[in-house]
């Protein structure tokens, strides 16, 4: 357990390998070159040790790899990245670009212990790298993703995808769905689950006492009285409705094409979207390659990278460690939010 002292010093931050044949090394390495992250936090990573080392030769030689057991056991010195392995076996040689059974059974292994540390109060938050969903599905991994996953260890009923960058931060009701499906889903208690979600993450996590939160609406001109359908007037509404109920200061259901703008501008703090890509898109265009997803309403800090494995670029020292760094210091920023409270 991490003593209080230490917290409110800086806080411990596992970073999980993921999927060893993605980029997923190349950008921890070349991420940890930034000194400035040593300053913020301390950072470690759970993973296999000599992939992150031949990643650190090949990508980043001004670093170098020191193996640890525990926490107790890190120094958190600025050019030494200190890795604790899950595993008893190191991996075995394998391509980058490449799936391979071995590569994510070795991601899902320090996913795990990264949320098991988190549960005992050995760290403040995880931040993860990048993992290969058909990969884990090969391996009987019988989740969409890493959020689902991590809220199944933490046996969180209620949890959400939030995306930041670019100024913005937006909740996702609806995560990995075909629209059809998602549409389907958006029912009152969905949508005020998301906005509850929201506003008790702004307040915990981004020490805001009084979020304002705005919701989109799922129809061009939110439905214009029902001409373009009626979502809005049968669930969208009156989750908004019973929110502020619940003292939430939320607003809406605003058309899409204009509630971003007024996210952006500083009207509101957070948005609660109703499908993947109403959220996504304004996120990448102001954010690519420097967004963060956030696991809300899980008991512990997770951040991760907005990008996937890049099987096609990696190995070849071109990835950019952006979004991982951008990760790693939003979850300390949590972190010392939390410690406030």
């Amino acid at each position: 357990m991490i003593e209080r002292s230490e917290r409110m010093k800086k806080p411990t931050i596992a970073i999980t390998m993921g999927d060893p044949c993605g980029i997923g090394p190349e950008v921890i390495v070349k991420g940890l070159l930034e000194k400035k992250l040593y300053t913020l936090c301390r950072p470690f990573v759970i993973g296999d040790a000599r992939r992150i080392s031949e990643a650190a030769g090949q990508f980043a030689p001004g670093i170098s790899i020191r193996t640890i057991k525990t926490t107790a056991e890190a120094r958190f010195r600025e050019g030494v990245l200190e890795v604790l392995e899950p595993a008893e076996t190191p991996l075995p040689p394998m391509a980058y670009g490449q799936p391979h059974p071995e590569a994510a059974r070795a991601a899902l292994q320090a996913i795990t212990r990264g949320a098991e540390m988190a549960l005992r109060g050995e760290i403040d938050g995880i931040t993860t790298a990048p993992i290969n969903k058909e990969g884990m599905k090969a391996i009987g991994f019988a989740f969409p993703g890493h959020t689902e996953f991590l809220a199944d260890i933490a046996k969180s009923d209620r949890f959400a995808m939030m995306m930041v960058g670019g100024g913005l931060k937006i909740t996702l009701t609806t995560i990995h769905l075909s629209l059809r499906d998602a549409i389907t889903q958006l029912r009152k208690e969905k949508i005020l689950d998301a906005i509850r979600l929201t506003d008790a993450a702004m307040k915990k996590d981004f020490g805001i006492e009084r979020p304002r939160i705005a919701v989109t609406a799922l129809n061009p001109h939110a439905g214009e009285r029902g001409i373009f359908g009626d979502e809005e007037k049968r669930e969208v509404l009156p989750a908004v409705d019973a929110a502020g109920k619940e003292e939430i200061n939320v607003f809406g259901p605003f058309p899409a094409d204009t509630l971003f703008y007024q996210l952006k501008t500083g009207r509101f703090d957070a948005a609660v979207a109703l499908f993947h890509d109403q959220a996504l898109i304004p996120i990448k265009l102001l954010a690519f390659g420097n967004a963060i997803n956030v696991t809300i309403g899980l008991p512990f800090i997770r951040t991760s990278v907005d990008h996937g494995t890049a099987y096609d670029i990696a190995g070849k020292g071109i990835a950019d460690p952006g979004s991982l760094q951008e990760a790693l210091k939003l979850a300390a920023e949590m972190a010392r939010f939390r410690t406030r409270r």
